[in-house]
């Protein structure tokens, strides 16, 4: 008979095996100890799907992957769970039909009584759903890590670029605190005020702003920190490094209370250049509107729409209306009688074509006749005006009593001719026109200008005429014109203002007499007088053309060469020769001025003399030249105790004295303040000034023969035309006196003049 024992033992394996086979969601199974497949159950058949008969010795590596079967993953399993008495592992597992699933396995080895190996007891269970949670929550952690790492990559990028635009900001910016101390400045706040951070924050902020606008910024932060989150915006001037002002504008805002922010922010730029502009645009339009106030025509500024956007005093005065009520108006509104006039056909045809255009019209309410020259640009028209009534109501008074006067023109032996207050031509007699067709080789035609017919080198001497006889009437002379070779037929020539009953100027006559019989009579005696005459009129003549008449066409050039410059494009092709034609007629200019202030000394020499005082004269030198010394820290030291005062040219004095100082303080060593000692003596009847400095000094040997010469420089290095000395040098002479130096290279000059007492 069986032991109890054993038949315990069969009858509790018995009942395992049918507790096992019931399970239907683990695969339990046994295995020998090789691995092959000795029991199987329900959970088996459930997960894997194959039947007790279909695995019964079969090898479990029939559930493993190709892969891992390859990888001898199974036999590696069994010898883990012998040495180890337990292996667990997950891993893909196949079923019947191909389809894999993640299987949870736990391998246990399995030992009878006597210690030997039975074999494994292997469960398997089924745990996809689970590993597909855990793969998602791994891809959803992943991508999360993923996108956490992208935004911190954008936010650092974001953050460098953010910090990239502020230090390279044109503007600067710093964060301050509520006292104003810098918490924070961009690279660019440096470049626009030359402060290192350093440098600036050992500067109080006080310390950095002009005084006077010192109590503008304090009222500026007084606001920003009583109104926080409010932009306010300030322009004021703060110190650069190199010791120079410069203009800000500076935007404050008040973020003390924002806990990302903590501060005061503050955006500021340079605006110095806008600032100058802004002042030179204010400058030269109250220089134009000077000019256009001070011309004797009206002007006026129309937009597009013909509504008035300036016009000057004269302009009122013409039409009787304040011409500050004329601005915004419309012109036609305002003279609804000109529609459709000659100046309304005008107005519109240099509008629309763009061209300048002149007329003359008369308008019957104001009983006004205008002459108008209209210049058109794209944003709409600039107006002179002529008031010509008075030229009109004249010429036809003339023209009236032209036919009463015609019996008198053709029986004398006058050549007589009758102009405008225009100068045109309105009348002539048979004389007069014999006369213009021997001398002239033309005709004279009635509305032609005097000077049509003048030769050109009388031109000006008749422009002279026509501006005195405003001022007097008669004026006579005489002129000459060549009849045969070697000879001349000599004219006295008479104008004559014509008057109307309220002695207004309406006309001018210019009667010609022949007195060549006289004048060759009194051509020997007056010979030489005539002669010395003649040189003195070229003379007079050149000045006059040098210091009126040619400047006057040089500087008409000059405007309108900064006029084109203006409007013109920086890249258009013309510039450069606009640009080269501005300079030379500057140039021109500037030769112009200095001849006349050379020319100037022959008539100033005819002054009335006086006692100047020399200490006062110095003190006079000193204040106009004021700016010049402060800058260059100058020291100008006086003894007149031998001759404080001189009975002299005053003005002569003046520029002598300002030249010499000035060259003193222009031609100092560099490095050494300049330093100007001016005495006087009494020396066999002369007074003897002296001008002694520490200046740079004169290497006579090598330019002491071109001191005094016109144009003559020799230190390039300082500003200057090469006029001073030779002006100085001109005075002196013109004063009876003469000049003298003595110089050394690096050490000084002394200049010495000398003038007589009486």
């Amino acid at each position: 008979m069986p032991k109890p024992a054993l038949i315990q033992n069969e009858f509790d394996e018995r009942l395992l095996q049918l507790l096992i086979s019931r399970i239907e969601d683990y695969a339990i199974y046994m295995l020998d100890p090789n691995g092959y497949i000795l029991s199987w159950n329900q959970g088996g058949q459930n997960i894997k799907g194959y039947t007790t008969d279909e695995v019964v010795g079969r090898h479990i590596s029939m559930f493993y992957t190709t892969q891992d079967r390859r990888k001898n993953l199974p036999n590696e399993e069994l010898a883990s769970a012998l040495k180890n008495n337990i292996h667990e592992s997950q891993g893909w597992r196949v079923r019947k039909d191909g389809s894999v699933f993640w299987a949870d396995v736990v391998m246990t080895t399995l030992y009878d009584d006597d210690g030997y190996l039975k074999g494994f007891a292997k469960i398997t269970r089924d745990i996809t759903e689970r590993k597909k949670r855990e793969d998602q929550k791994t891809l959803v952690n992943a991508e999360l890590e993923r996108r956490v790492k992208a935004n911190t990559e954008k936010i650092i990028a974001r953050e460098r670029r953010f910090r990239a635009l502020i230090e390279n900001s044109y503007d600067g910016i710093s964060l301050l605190d509520r006292y104003w101390n810098v918490l924070y400045r961009s690279k660019s706040a440096a470049r626009i005020n030359g402060w290192s951070n350093e440098e600036r924050a050992a500067e109080k902020f006080e310390h950095l702003i002009h005084p006077d606008d010192l109590g503008i910024v304090r009222d500026l932060f007084r606001r920003v920190l009583a109104q926080p989150d409010k932009p306010f915006v300030g322009t004021y001037r703060t110190l650069h490094k190199l010791g120079h002002y410069i203009w800000i504008e500076c935007q404050l805002n008040n973020l003390l209370n924002d806990p990302d922010v903590e501060a005061i922010v503050c955006n500021f730029r340079d605006v110095t250049g806008r600032i100058l502009a802004d002042e030179q645009i204010r400058e030269k339009t109250g220089q134009i509107s000077n000019i256009l106030e001070s011309i004797t025509d009206g002007f006026i500024a129309l937009d597009k729409n013909y509504c008035y956007t300036y016009a000057n005093h004269r302009v009122g005065e013409m039409i009787g209306i304040d011409a500050a009520n004329m601005i915004g108006k419309c012109v036609w509104e305002m003279f609804p009688d000109a529609v459709n006039s000659d100046t309304f056909k005008a107005f519109k045809r240099a509008m629309e074509n763009q061209e300048y255009v002149t007329n003359e019209d008369y308008y019957a309410p104001l009983g006004l006749w205008q002459e108008n020259h209209i210049y058109p640009s794209p944003d709409g028209l600039s107006v002179f005006i002529r008031d010509v009534t008075e030229s009109k109501l004249a010429q036809a008074s003339m023209q009236q009593s032209e036919s009463n006067l015609r019996s008198v023109f053709e029986n004398t032996d006058l050549a007589i001719v009758l102009f405008d207050t225009e100068t045109r031509l309105l009348s002539f007699n048979n004389n007069a026109r014999s006369l213009a067709d021997k001398y002239f080789k033309t005709e004279l035609r009635i509305g032609e200008s005097a000077f049509y017919y003048c030769l050109p080198e009388r031109v000006d001497d008749v422009q002279r005429i026509f501006r005195k006889l405003r001022r007097k009437s008669p004026i006579v002379y005489e002129v000459s014109y060549p009849s045969a070779p070697g000879q001349l037929q000599w004219f006295e020539v008479r104008w004559v203002n014509v008057l109307n009953r309220q002695n207004q100027p309406i006309g001018v006559i210019l009667t010609l007499k022949d007195i060549t019989e006289k004048k060759q009579a009194d051509f020997e005696r007056d010979h030489i007088t005539t002669d010395l005459i003649q040189r003195n009129k070229d003379l007079e003549q050149f000045t006059y053309i040098v210091s009126h008449n040619l400047r006057q066409p040089v500087a008409n050039i000059k405007g309108l060469s900064d006029i084109l410059s203006d409007e013109m494009a920086a890249d258009d092709p013309n510039a450069p020769a606009l640009q080269a034609l501005g300079i030379s007629v500057s140039n021109l200019d500037k030769v112009i001025i200095d001849l006349n202030h050379i020319l100037q000394v022959n008539s100033q020499a005819n002054d009335t003399l006086e006692m100047v005082s020399l200490p006062e004269l110095i003190e006079e030198v000193k204040a106009g030249n004021s700016q010049l010394i402060a800058k260059h820290h100058a020291k100008i030291h006086c003894d007149f105790d031998a001759a404080s005062k001189l009975n002299n040219l005053k003005t002569y004095l003046y520029s002598i004295f300002q030249n010499l100082i000035v060259n003193s303080i222009k031609y100092r060593r560099p490095g050494v303040d300049p330093v100007i000692n001016i005495s006087s003596k009494i020396a066999a009847n002369k007074a003897c000034l002296y001008f002694e400095d520490n200046g740079k000094g004169i290497d006579l040997q090598r330019n002491g023969h071109q001191l005094f010469g016109l144009y003559k420089r020799f230190d390039l290095s300082v500003e200057g035309k090469g006029m001073g000395l030779f002006m100085v040098k001109t005075q002196v002479e013109r004063l009876g006196g003469k000049i003298s130096v003595e110089s050394e290279v690096n050490k000084g000059s002394t200049f010495k003049l000398e003038f007589p007492l009486k």
